[in-house]
């Protein structure tokens, strides 16, 4: 994970309850994004689950779409223990596209690690 992309203990408390919701289908995405607009650590978790659900378009392919669906249904469930547990750590392989979609902006606070 980028070091910009670190949270308070305040913003993880407050926001690991919506984070974990946004892995739960669009409507929990949604739900999670509209509610969480202002924690940072929801808007990460958002991120990364958007990039989940628009990955998980691709099951309707034949073969390949079902491994893919078994693969997204694993990053679905990490996903959602990360979120409810209070950890930013990005999705294997998808993660790194969610910081793509700039829903969360790096902490300007925060200095970079050497």
């Amino acid at each position: 994970m980028d070091p910009n992309y670190t949270f308070t203990q305040q913003e993880i408390d407050e926001g690991k309850a919506m984070a974990g919701v946004a892995y739960l289908t669009w409507i929990g995405w949604l739900i999670a994004y509209l509610t969480g607009k202002e924690n940072r650590f929801t808007l990460y978790h958002c991120q990364q689950a958007l990039v989940l659900l628009i990955g998980m378009l691709l099951v309707a392919i034949p073969i390949l779409g079902w491994i893919w669906g078994v693969f997204c249904l694993v990053l679905l469930v990490m996903g959602a223990l990360n979120g409810f547990g209070g950890k930013a750590v990005p999705l294997p392989v998808i993660g790194q596209f969610g910081f793509k979609l700039n829903l969360l902006k790096p902490d300007q606070g925060a200095a970079p690690q050497a």
